[in-house]
């Protein structure tokens, strides 16, 4: 018998052999467990004399069905090792034979399984906070189920709970005639315990489902289309927090008339609401009418990094256009997640060039691209993983990753160039009224596009989403001035199984003055293994020519510009990315030559680049911040896993830059005021990430006086950003005061969610000798739970990007201990931690060798029954 590869393929889901037309619950939330009342109505497909339904870890306390307008006791079977529950009916029944089950079940809610019905942190002097959490299969951790993406049906839910609890909430609309206030109301005989019905009239999966019991306070608004229709907006949030809500508020209201004026969606339901969960291993989810965000991310405060200000703009309105994608049009199984997840990112995308700038906006989604651990060129560099579709998965948090979430939204934005705006318009349309209140798989939603467009796509579609690797594209440009042509050579490399990728590539011209060539702006499509580009009429050599404007495909693109064209185009070239793009492949030649030859000199040419760019007033703060920042990571994925000598290059060039201009550093430093008030907390994000560049490049001497600005920077600053910015900095300092007032840090900031967990990125982010042994002792201090995952978060994953200290013995022995450890408590941040030894195949021999021996280690110790994922992403990763 061949061993399986994974636990579950394609082929384990077939059609299911019933409809689900309807589900009655009744869920009682008591002290230490949940008990619940399902009455499933079911339609067979075929002629069927048995049941089965998934239900883990579920104490089933009666089964029966209703037979003659009574109910009986039927026999059942509960397979635990297997999580199924074996129905067996009385008598066989024949196809459309409608009947109706009740099963009575018990569940004990977890602090640690954040799946199904868990315990979430509840607040002082009230009952026990359930929170839930379904994606994928977590309602069979509820209830028995169909717990099937294509198991859509109506739902009536009943909840029970303490009378203390402020809030009782599942999916729908409250039943006014059961409860006319929209409240919870007293159960007759029972004045400690209140009762709340939902009635959802639209087919939902039993993924999307909600039932959470907590102590929230509510902040309301609504929000007005111009049809006259009204939706109410609630927030729930901590006690005492809903002025925290107030400016998420603002964004959802916007994201809600955006997603109507650009994607054509109306809400249905009376009530959109919103969620804080403290713990969770995702930033968000959608529950149908209850969309969840992790409290660290759902409220704005003097905690708030910069980047969660831009995450929850992102992460509402995402959440918000999943009521359309995602529950109304749902994937057919997990194997079409990525169509849930791909298009809600790419209106998210969108929706945040809407907000901030463009340009700005594209260059931090590129950077998600290159993200060294968890983005999806690093995690198919490794080569275990990288197919949008996959072959199959252990758990289903395995296909909620970079893959998903980063490479397949670049591959709508990719679909969209390759057929036109107006095509793609027409064929998101046709795919959402097809499919509405339904399912629908990768192949059907392409259909649609093939069928607006008039054209196959099945080339796109197989070279994109069924293998794993990315195109390597090199352009080589030329110029006959006899025929006045420009001619662009495209060559892509291609991957063993010869089929090359579809690939669109947005250009244009510019003079050598830096300005567009009109008429030159266009996007080619490039689906040969070579191909020349030919633009007629073109009356003299260009400066330069801007190919692959704003990343305009997913993957390595080279281009044979010498450093004058370079030069040229990252001063003039519209495109903001491209500018940036073209810097970076300037400091790019830098690196690489600082790899092959650590002792040589930095160029002339580009450090005088270099300061041309620090002392342009023109340039907006983001844009200069880029244009300055200088990375770890190469652009030449060759050189991808030299990770000790990457972090050596990167000081030599910051030693560089900071010798040559220290004191135009420090006087940039000094103008750039970012302690002022603001309007809003999004006022100053880039400026604040220029301030950290700057910053990061004056401390690149380690002396007492940058010391003492980073230590003053400290002081004057007014937002969390800044401090957190010049606090990291500090502690890669020698600075004789760096742990006293780091100490001083945690015990003012540990109090609060958000804070602790600012300050644990901190110590995570360390490069000083101790580093080690700091990270122990914050996880041995009584304030840190390993168990929430938002403080494991920040605390662990900080040290796994930390090439500096990571790649070291002790760092290798550091990771190895923690990913073991966290395996068995959370293995969805085990996960996360493990990707440190994705490239080892690439690793040079030393690091190769210590890496495997880890990766050894974690298979021999990580038990593969209850930590699948773990154990065979190891086996994955092993040279």
């Amino acid at each position: 018998m061949t061993e399986r590869t994974f636990k579950y393929h394609r082929d384990d889901f077939l059609e299911l052999p019933v409809a689900l037309d309807h589900l009655d619950m009744y869920i009682n939330f008591l002290p230490n467990y949940v008990e619940s009342t399902i009455k499933l109505t079911i339609t067979p497909k075929i002629a069927l004399d048995r049941v089965e339904l998934d239900a883990h870890d579920l104490d089933i306390l009666s089964v029966e069905w209703i037979f003659s307008g009574a109910y009986e006791c039927v026999e059942s079977e509960y397979k635990r090792e297997h999580n199924k529950l074996i129905v067996k009916l009385p008598k066989l029944l024949d196809a459309s034979h409608q009947f109706v089950l009740r099963i009575m079940a018990r569940c004990v809610p977890s602090d640690r399984i954040l799946e199904g019905i868990y315990k979430d942190v509840t607040p002082p002097g009230a009952p026990q906070q359930y929170m839930s959490q379904c994606q994928q299969w977590g309602f069979q951790r509820i209830m028995p189920i169909f717990d099937d993406c294509r198991a859509k049906c109506t739902m009536t839910t009943i909840l029970e709970g303490d009378a203390r609890y402020t809030h009782l909430i599942s999916n729908g609309d409250i039943c006014r005639e059961s409860n006319p206030d929209g409240r919870p109301v007293p159960k007759p005989g029972s004045p400690d315990r209140q009762i709340i019905t939902f009635v959802n009239k639209t087919p939902m999966a039993p993924y999307l489902f909600i039932a959470t019991a907590g102590t929230w306070d509510a902040l309301e608004d609504s929000v007005t289309y111009d049809d006259g229709k009204t939706v109410r907006l609630e927030y729930l949030v901590p006690q005492g927090r809903a002025k925290n809500a107030l400016i998420p508020m603002e964004i959802l209201k916007q994201s809600v008339l955006w997603v109507n004026d650009t994607q054509d969606y109306e809400y249905t339901a009376d009530t959109y609401r919103t969620i804080c969960m403290t713990k969770s291993n995702f930033g968000g989810m959608e529950n149908v009418g209850n969309t969840t965000i992790v409290t660290d991310s759902a409220l704005i405060d003097e905690h708030t990094l910069d980047q969660t200000i831009l995450y929850a703009h992102a992460v509402i309105v995402h959440e918000y256009e999943h009521n359309q994608c995602g529950s109304e049009t749902t994937m057919a199984t997990p194997f079409d997640v990525w169509l849930n997840e791909a298009y809600t990112v790419d209106v998210e995308h969108a929706f945040m060039q809407d907000v901030f700038d463009r340009g700005f906006v594209r260059l931090t989604q590129v950077d998600g691209i290159r993200s060294p651990l968890l983005g999806p060129l690093a995690i198919e560099d490794g080569g275990a993983a990288g197919r949008i579709v996959r072959d199959g998965f252990n758990n289903p948090d395995d296909l909620i990753d970079g893959v998903t979430y980063v490479k397949a939204a670049e591959v709508i934005r990719m679909l969209r160039l390759t057929i036109g705006e107006e095509n793609f318009k027409a064929g998101k349309t046709l795919y959402f009224t097809r499919y509405k209140h339904s399912n629908a798989d990768t192949d059907q939603f392409f259909e649609c596009f093939e069928e607006v467009s008039g054209r196959s796509l099945e080339g796109f579609k197989k070279g994109w989403l069924y293998r794993i690797g990315y195109p390597k594209v090199k352009a080589v440009t030329s110029y006959s001035p006899e025929s006045k042509q420009f001619h662009i050579d495209l060559t892509q490399d291609i991957l063993p199984d010869g089929l090359p990728f579809e690939i669109p590539i947005e250009l244009s011209l510019f003079d050598t003055k830096g300005r567009e060539i009109p008429g030159t702006a266009r996007t080619v499509i490039f689906t040969e293994p070579a191909e020349r580009i030919t633009l007629d009429d073109i009356p003299e050599a260009p400066g330069f020519a801007s190919l692959n404007r704003d990343c305009s495909f997913y993957g390595v693109f080279q281009q044979d510009a010498d450093f004058k064209a370079l030069e040229l185009q990252a001063k003039h070239d519209a495109n903001a990315y491209n500018r940036v793009e073209a810097m970076r492949k300037l400091t790019d030649r830098e690196r690489i030559s600082l790899l092959k030859d650590p002792g040589r000199s930095i160029s002339e040419a580009w450090l005088g680049l270099y300061g041309e760019f620090l002392n342009d007033p023109k340039l907006s703060p983001g844009l200069k911040a880029y244009f300055l920042r200088i990375e770890e990571q190469p652009l030449d994925r060759d050189f991808f896993t030299w990770f000790p000598e990457l972090v050596a290059a990167r000081k030599t060039l910051m030693k560089a830059v900071h010798d040559r201009y220290e004191d135009t550093l420090m006087a940039a430093f000094k103008n750039l005021d970012t302690y002022g008030p603001r309007d809003n907390p999004k006022d100053g994000i880039e400026e604040r990430i220029l301030k950290h560049t700057l910053l990061d490049l004056i401390a690149a001497d380690d002396s007492p006086e940058s010391h003492a600005m980073i230590i003053e920077h400290f002081n004057k600053a007014t937002t969390a950003q800044d401090k957190v910015s010049a606090l990291v900095i500090l502690n890669r300092s020698s600075s004789p005061e760096r742990r006293s007032l780091l100490e001083k840090v945690y015990n003012q900031w540990h109090t609060h969610l958000s804070g602790y967990a600012n300050y644990l990125r901190i110590i995570g982010s360390g490069t000083c000798s101790d580093v080690f042994e700091m990270l122990d002792s914050e996880k041995r201090r009584p304030t840190f739970d390993i168990n929430q995952p938002t403080w494991s978060r920040a605390l662990f994953v900080p040290m796994a990007v930390n090439n500096e200290m990571v790649w070291t013995d002790a760092g290798i022995q550091w990771i190895t201990d923690t990913i073991i450890e966290l395996a068995k408590v959370n293995g969805y941040v085990a996960s996360k931690l493990l990707n440190t030894f994705q490239s080892t195949k690439r690793l040079k021999p030393e690091l190769k060798t210590k890496a495997q021996a880890a990766l050894e280690r974690i298979i021999a110790e990580v038990d593969p029954k209850t930590s699948a994922t773990i154990h065979s992403q190891a086996k994955a990763y092993l040279p």
